[in-house]
């Protein structure tokens, strides 16, 4: 489907997620939108989803067999500004990876290969010992996600992150308002609205504890 113009316009307007007290279309209804597009479009709009949504964990991207796993999926997305964006949360959540295993005290090379995915990974091994790995200028929230970790804040951590996302997405989405850039916003920042809506203070402490638990038990 070249023509995007149908799909866009029958989006509704989705306020900021820290805005937001209920969605403005459910995910029944998303989906329906999701399949004017070309079948395979949809497909990989939809493996977008399982591989980079916002139900994975912050940082939660190696370990065992799940880094090879990313990558296998990440060659199944052809469509160039969904494949930028997926390949960006990727990049985020390795960072992430990053601080969570330098927080537990362990080294990368404890679990070569599989902590990890993508371009930034052997220069963050070359940089262990730097605050920010030398990555403070491509993302200048790193420290601040480094010190809420550190705090155990992880609605701080959360709304950060989605922040962040959802600037991206604002700015993919303004590139072409009526293209497929839009679509990959709407959906995404949908998604981010989601997961917001579902948390609270009580459960994004059970869930850091969780995530500083499985680092802590890495085999």
């Amino acid at each position: 489907m070249k023509d995007y113009y149908t799909v866009v316009a029958s989006f509704p307007h989705l306020p900021y997620f820290a805005d937001t007290e209920r969605l403005p279309l459910s995910r029944l209804r998303l989906e329906q939108r999701l399949r004017m597009l070309d079948a395979d479009e949809t497909r990989q709009i939809f493996q977008a989803e399982f591989l980079v949504g916002w139900r994975l964990p912050a940082g939660k991207v190696g370990g065992g067999n799940i880094a090879a796993s990313y990558k296998t999926g990440l060659q199944s997305i052809g469509q160039p500004v969904l494949r930028e964006f997926v390949e960006y949360r990727l990049d985020i959540q390795t960072v992430l990876a990053a601080l969570r295993i330098r927080q537990a005290g362990r080294d990368p090379q404890q679990h070569p290969g599989t902590w990890g995915i993508g371009r930034w990974v052997k220069h963050i091994e070359t940089h262990w010992d730097a605050a920010d790995f030398r990555l403070g200028t491509v993302y200048p929230w790193l420290l601040e996600v480094g010190n809420t970790l550190a705090a155990a804040d992880a609605m701080a951590l959360d709304r950060l992150l989605m922040d962040t996302v959802w600037r991206k997405l604002s700015h993919l989405g303004d590139i072409n308002p009526f293209g497929f850039e839009a679509i990959t916003a709407f959906v995404f920042k949908w998604d981010i609205t989601q997961a917001w809506l579902l948390r609270d203070a009580c459960a994004a402490k059970q869930r850091f504890q969780i995530l500083i638990d499985e680092v802590k038990h890495v085999q």
